[in-house]
């Protein structure tokens, strides 16, 4: 059996390889963020960041950076960092189309992430919202432009790569594995194109904001599962011009957070007789407690905000087709593992004696198996989980917008005053508010 030593810590190196932990704590942040003291959650997570950046990565922690620093309403330093976010993101997907097949394989948890379809998609409405604060209306409908641009690529994104997977398995003659596949159903995000509805409105550009609108009917019509809310009014038909003298506020309202991921466990049959536990994840939606939203305008209550979008619900859906992947990829490396242990236990038997510790090893390969299956359960932390819309008309001046969040039983549970917002008869004025829960 020594010939067979190097075999041997081939095997447990590989099995090994997997294991490998991405847990960090910045609890301390979370409840900063979750308690709205949105600073402090700033401070403590960049305090953490040598820790994230080992345990998480760049990725996401210029993307929490980001979302918190905007929060802030340190928008310039927030599309520093978004910006970083993505193009990380774009790298880490060029690196993966022309890396060999093998390294595909792998679990995700011994690689650098790469971020989720919806993290990619929402990176560049943040950094719209973000451009349009300070005044770049042209800037805020390129970032709104990417963002529709990379919807319209999942599909073909998630179809290179089952291609990967099976490319994998027929080159080493694994077979064919069931699984399911799953397309998404989301294709275009009412969100984006409403938003770009109403920068072509400020910037005078007719024909971009008429599309748009267009876009955003289609949303609803065309997806009722990920848009199962009446289509705002602002939406369901062209709205008014303004009158002349007058100037329209729009506000962009967020709640919640977006859905987390959790390990699912299943053990599968990998062979006649032998069995192997394999790890993948799932996204898990977190519903929003908040159920309506008013707003007031110097102490007068004007109208309540209408849903656009489930953040959550799109997160989910898109992810749908990425855990498929992850649980066909782990079906993959059990019986790639299964074929490396039974070529050790065919070259333990051999000498026609299989030793105590031989087969103490063989025992250890398969737990070792085991062990080293993990999901990824890596991702951002301060996406939010709804989008609400709406407008008010006003007269050119500077005003006092306050923002009620109100449960099912009309209870308010978060409170945000907006002093000094200004509303000009052209361009575009927005107010943007946010309540966690």
């Amino acid at each position: 059996m020594k010939r067979h030593t190097p075999l041997c810590f081939l095997l447990l190196a590989t099995l090994l390889l997997g294991s490998c932990s991405s847990y960090v704590d910045i609890s301390n942040s979370l409840s900063h963020f979750q308690n709205s003291n949105y600073s402090q959650a700033f401070l403590d997570l960049e305090q953490q960041a040598p820790s994230v950046l080992k345990a998480q990565g760049p990725i996401i922690l210029n993307y929490d950076l980001g979302m918190l620093a905007r929060l802030n309403k340190s928008y310039k330093d927030s599309n520093n960092y978004l910006s970083e976010s993505e193009r990380l993101i774009r790298e880490a997907y060029t690196q993966s189309i022309t890396a060999n097949v093998a390294s595909f394989i792998v679990n995700d948890n011994t690689k650098a992430y790469s971020g989720e379809d919806f993290e990619d998609i929402y990176i560049n409405v943040f950094k719209a919202l973000n451009y349009l604060h300070q005044g770049e209306e042209e800037s805020a409908l390129v970032e709104l432009n990417r963002s529709i641009e990379k919807q319209a690529f999942l599909r073909q994104k998630y179809e290179k790569q089952v291609e990967q997977v099976a490319s994998y398995r027929e080159k080493q003659g694994l077979g064919s594995v069931e699984g399911q596949s799953y397309a998404s159903s989301f294709s275009t995000s009412a969100l984006a194109n409403y938003l770009s509805a109403i920068v072509a409105e400020g910037m005078g550009e007719e024909n971009i904001r008429y599309y748009a609108m267009n876009q955003v009917r289609h949303a609803f019509a065309s997806q009722p599962a990920l848009y199962p809310f009446p289509l705002p009014s602002s939406a369901a038909e062209d709205p008014q011009n303004v009158e002349n003298g007058l100037g329209r506020l729009h506000v962009v309202g967020f709640t919640g957070q977006a859905p987390v991921k959790e390990e699912r466990i299943e053990s599968i049959y990998v062979s006649y007789a032998n069995r192997a536990k394999i790890a993948y994840p799932v996204l898990v939606g977190r519903p929003s407690q908040v159920q309506a939203i008013e707003v007031s305008v110097n102490g007068s209550r004007v109208q309540r905000l209408e849903r656009i979008e489930s953040i959550k619900d799109i997160a989910v859906d898109t992810f749908r087709a990425k855990s498929e992947l992850a649980k066909l990829k782990a079906v993959t490396r059990a019986m790639a593992k299964a074929i490396g242990i039974a070529a050790y236990d065919a070259a333990a038997m051999e000498d026609n004696q299989v030793t105590a510790a031989e087969e103490l090893l063989g025992w250890i390969f398969r737990i070792a198996r085991d062990v080293s299956e993990s999901a990824d359960i890596r991702s951002t932390h301060f996406l939010p989980s709804e989008a609400w819309i709406g407008y008010i008309d006003l007269s050119p001046g500077t005003y006092t917008v306050e923002i009620s969040f109100l449960n099912a039983s009309n209870r308010i549970l978060h409170r945000e005053v907006l002093p000094n917002q200004v509303v000009r008869t052209d361009g575009v004025n927005l107010t943007e508010t946010f309540c966690p829960y």
